[in-house]
This record gives C-alpha cells, sequence and structure tokens, in this order.
C-alpha cells in the first residue's frame, strides 16, 4: 500500500490518496482544489474507488462532489458526521464561504470496524469522536490516516460545533493503546510516527 498526500487549500488541509499496487485508489479528505487532486489521480493513473472523509468540517469536504463525480466515486464518512455533512452551518461552510456552501449526503455511512477494501488494499474504520461527533481514523498494518484527530505534537480542537474534550481524551486513549509503529498521516501539517507522539505529543504522555 501507498500513500501520497498534498495539502490543499487556505488550511493547508493534507488531501490523502491511498493506493494498491495496481493503482486502485482512495481519496481521503480532498478539502479543495478539485483541479489539484483531479490531475494527480490522472498523472499517477489511479482508479478511484472511494471518496473518503475523517470528519465533515469544511476544510475536509470542499472538493468532495467535484472529485466523486469526476470519477464514479461513492462519499463515505463516520455515521454521526452525517448531519454536519448535511448542514453547511454546522460544517462551517456558510461562515467561511457564504457565497459557495456545501451540504452532503454520503453514499456510505461508516461505523467501528468497518472495511473500506480497494483491490489488493484494506483500510479498517476507527471510531474517534471529540474534534468531531463522528471524526474517523483509517487504520492499516503501519499506517494511521487520523484526520484531525491526532496532529504531530497536538490534537484536533474542541471548541467548535460537537466538539467534545472529553470524547477526545477517550480517542487518543484508543490510538495510544495501539501496538506496533504506525506512520501517522495527519488532517495538517507534517506526518510523524505513533510512537515518537506517545512519547513527546503533551495529550498522550499523560495516557501512557
Amino acid at each position: 500500500m501507498q500513500v501520497m498526500y498534498m495539502p490543499v487549500g487556505q488550511m493547508g488541509t493534507n488531501c490523502c490518496f491511498v493506493s494498491d499496487t495496481s493503482g486502485n485508489a482512495a481519496i481521503i479528505d480532498p478539502g479543495a482544489d478539485a483541479e489539484r487532486i483531479i490531475k494527480t489521480v490522472m498523472e499517477n493513473n489511479f482508479t478511484v474507488k472511494f471518496v473518503l472523509l475523517t470528519h465533515a468540517h469544511f476544510d475536509h469536504i470542499m472538493a468532495a462532489e467535484a472529485v466523486c463525480a469526476a470519477f464514479g466515486a461513492p462519499l463515505c464518512v463516520g455515521a454521526a458526521d452525517a448531519p454536519m455533512l448535511a448542514n453547511e452551518r454546522l460544517n462551517l461552510s456558510a461562515t467561511v464561504y457564504p457565497d459557495a456552501p456545501v451540504s452532503l449526503t454520503a453514499d456510505r455511512l461508516l461505523r467501528e470496524g468497518d472495511e473500506i477494501v480497494f483491490g489488493d488494499a484494506k483500510l479498517t474504520v476507527m471510531e474517534t469522536p471529540g474534534h468531531t461527533p463522528g471524526c474517523v481514523c483509517f487504520v492499516a498494518d503501519g499506517l494511521l490516516i487520523a484526520g484531525d484527530t491526532l496532529f504531530a505534537g497536538s490534537v484536533g480542537r474542541t471548541d467548535l460545533p460537537g466538539g467534545d474534550m472529553t470524547m477526545l481524551r477517550r480517542s487518543l486513549a484508543r490510538l495510544a493503546s495501539l501496538t506496533g509503529e504506525y506512520t501517522v498521516y495527519c488532517g495538517h501539517g507534517e506526518q510523524t510516527a505513533l510512537s515518537y507522539e506517545k512519547r513527546a505529543n503533551p495529550y498522550l504522555t499523560h495516557i501512557m
């Protein structure tokens, strides 16, 4: 399994491309810059099977409709974030882009333990509420796509609609309980290693 990512939009959201050995791919968090995302797919000869969202804030969803339409791929989001995805005020797009708010309906609602299979690649859904009610991470051998649940040295904020620090602490404890080495692809900023975050991230060190 291979992972590429690139920052998109004014918030620098990391849009991830996860692919198998034959180019079957999932696009995760197409937050903006649909044309760049589509161009990247074409340049790499990816066959897009899924468009996945770690959560439904505006900066992770703004290009989702265009990308899904370009490749005929289903849009998938954590079940508890479906209301946020559909509500332009809850997903904050009406606040940030009042002239172009976004309201979307997912084709598939994701829950704990669901498997996203594309070719010989597989991602497993881990529910990690806190940043939003329906935040999810995507987990594979040695790979953790964490969205805004976990950043290098920090975590996602909880002062936006649906945020809950108590729930986030529980989700972080679940991540901290993962054994083995994981490369973490975060929703913003640089990738990191879960083992390093367990040692150095102040939000995780108190759990260990």
